[in-house]
């Protein structure tokens, strides 16, 4: 029993993405569609939609359900979905990412 649970361990340490409910792909869908959508249309503008208009826009550009996306990303999925979503605005609409990190 302990050897088990070391192993487990030793794979949570080693492998956090393996628990991930995301693919790599579909962080990428997220943090990709995220990202065109606030250079589109602003910080202020994009998070003031209602949820519901969310998720048809969502759902009618990208490949994915809206219930898809993680509500409790684990800390590798916020990692990398956070970083390609910014180095995207970073690098196409530089002006809202103060605007961005103080949301």
């Amino acid at each position: 029993m302990k050897r088990a649970l070391l192993v487990l361990l030793m794979f949570l340490a080693y492998c956090p993405g393996a628990l991930s409910n995301t693919t790599r792909k579909q962080q990428s869908i997220i943090a990709q569609w995220t990202a065109k959508s606030i250079c589109k249309m602003g910080v202020n503008e994009f998070y003031s939609i209602d949820e519901d208009k969310i998720a048809a826009l969502f759902e009618k550009q990208t490949s994915m359900k809206y219930k898809d996306i993680p509500m409790e990303p684990s800390d590798s999925e916020r990692n990398r979905i956070t970083s390609q979503l910014t180095g995207y605005i970073l690098s196409v609409c530089p002006d809202q990412m103060e605007i961005y990190k103080n949301r």
